[in-house]
């Protein structure tokens, strides 16, 4: 495919650090969406498939600790022109990325941006809520300039995908620009250490979960012939209520003896009196068992 040369938005550069508390004097976050669909752009006019968004920041940290670098959502917004209303896709850019460089940052763009063509040539390249990526997000990511991991991992799949020597060439303007600009960014240290960079400078290591930890976006469901090593669905807890019986019997519907006293426990209660329950039958004084194993101890044997 015959491409065309980056494109970037000029960036207005960051006010030197003052003194804390610091004073607002610029709109910061207007800032730093105008460098970021600059950096969009520059995606999309190498790779016209790619589609406009909706750019939006913010923590990626959530409450339980995890990172989120990037997240495309499609169709997550109503767009009104005047004459009629549309749907527009999202883009996260995490505050936390921003700390890791103009390279690092367009990394995880372009990982976005492949599961923007996904979505636009209608290819499913995850499962598992959207955590796990498949080969065919590998191949989109490689075919927009990043190099997919020859396994997948366990979790993540082939998310772990990285920005070329020579696709970083390819968008030298762009990812000056996010340097240049001095954006403002969220401390984490927690960023540092998984992003492999420093405030300020760029890093092309580091993987993405989009949601990742998702944990969110993407389409759900199970693994096809693509999804190799995916993660497997757990086994179900042991159900919290069980069926004993004792050594009462009764003829059955064939004649032969089944269980006459048949009484269902919770597990709770079973404990409480040891392992074998605790429980006697005051007719034929036998103690009650449990009428079949549980699945653990099942799958155990």
């Amino acid at each position: 495919m015959a491409t065309t040369p980056a494109t970037t938005v000029e960036i207005p550069a960051q006010a030197e650090p003052v003194e804390a508390p610091a004073q607002v004097d610029q709109e910061h976050g207007s800032r730093i969406i105008t460098a970021l669909e600059g950096a969009w752009a520059a995606i999309r006019a190498q790779h016209p498939e790619v589609p406009r968004v909706v750019m939006i920041t913010g923590s990626g940290q959530d409450s339980r600790g995890s990172l989120r670098w990037g997240h495309f959502g499609a169709d997550f917004w109503t767009v009104d022109n005047g004459q009629k209303k549309g749907r527009a896709p999202e883009l996260f850019a995490g505050g936390e990325l921003l700390s890791l460089g103009g390279r690092r940052t367009m990394q995880t763009l372009i990982h976005e941006a492949a599961h923007a063509v996904a979505h636009v040539r209608k290819i499913k390249d995850t499962s598992s809520a959207g955590r796990y990526h498949n080969k065919r997000f590998g191949k989109i990511a490689e075919e927009l300039g990043l190099t997919a991991p020859k396994s997948p991992a366990p979790v993540l799949g082939f998310s772990d995908c990285h920005i070329t020597d020579a696709t970083a060439a390819r968008y030298a303007e762009a990812i000056a620009a996010l340097d240049a600009a001095r954006l403002p960014y969220v401390h984490n240290p927690l960023a540092i250490a998984l992003g492999g960079g420093t405030p300020g400078t760029s890093s092309p290591t580091g993987g993405d979960e989009d949601d990742e930890n998702s944990e969110n976006q993407g389409a759900e469901g199970g693994q096809d012939d693509e999804d190799e090593g995916a993660p497997q669905k757990p086994k179900k807890r042991p159900a919290t209520r069980f069926l004993v019986i004792c050594g009462c019997t009764k003829p059955g519907k064939d004649g032969t003896p089944e269980a006459a006293r048949r009484i269902q426990i919770s597990r709770a209660t079973w404990e409480f009196g040891g392992e074998d329950g605790g429980l006697m039958c005051g007719k034929c004084g036998e103690p009650f068992k449990k009428a079949q194993q549980d699945e653990e101890e099942a799958d155990a044997s």
